[in-house]
């Protein structure tokens, strides 16, 4: 972590979640992530990387999401839930909502989907954070519907239906909150 990432991660994790529904805000908001997260912000840069992998052993692809994890823990541990909360909804998003799309290789950003490890470590921390947020607490996306509530259920019965299964103690925390 770099002094000021929480800042530009919570500008532009809402900067993306506020352009929900807009395609062309979409892909601007996700390169700020990219960009923020120290990822291949275009093919140039990709292909490059493609010729150093062996040197570097990474594509770079995954920069964003490692970065999005690690600032997610950092602002649970500083009680910046809020945060947390907004975090994992932009992996939500991604790991949920925009897959199919880019499964099918529609193009939307350079921005990739998250990688598992990320996506788990993420979840974990952001079903602790969740707990701490107010239920109605409105996520900062463009509908102002999605409540912490909403999100923290939704996240609760991905992390019960994983395999292979999360950690004990993340398990009972998403049990403790579907089962209320």
């Amino acid at each position: 972590m770099a002094p000021g990432d929480l800042d530009i991660a919570r500008r532009v994790v809402r900067g993306f979640l506020a352009a929900l529904g807009d395609d062309a805000l979409m892909g601007q908001a996700a390169q700020a992530v990219i960009e923020a997260g120290g990822g291949v912000a275009d093919l140039e840069t990709l292909l490059r990387h493609v010729r150093q992998v062996e040197q570097t052993g990474d594509l770079g692809i995954d920069r964003p999401w490692r970065w999005l994890a690690v600032v997610a823990a950092e602002a649970q541990r500083l009680g910046d839930h809020h945060l947390v909360a907004d975090i994992g909804y932009f992996v939500f998003v991604w790991d949920t909502r925009l897959r199919s799309r880019i499964v099918a290789g529609e193009p939307i950003s350079m921005l990739q989907l998250p990688p598992v490890e990320a996506v788990r470590d993420v979840y974990s921390t952001a079903l602790s954070a969740l707990a701490e947020v107010d239920p109605g607490h409105l996520i900062a996306d463009r509908t102002g519907t999605t409540t912490a509530s909403t999100l923290r259920t939704a996240i609760a019965h991905i992390v019960l239906d994983a395999d292979p299964p999360y950690p004990a103690e993340v398990s009972a925390e998403a049990r403790r909150l579907v089962q209320g």
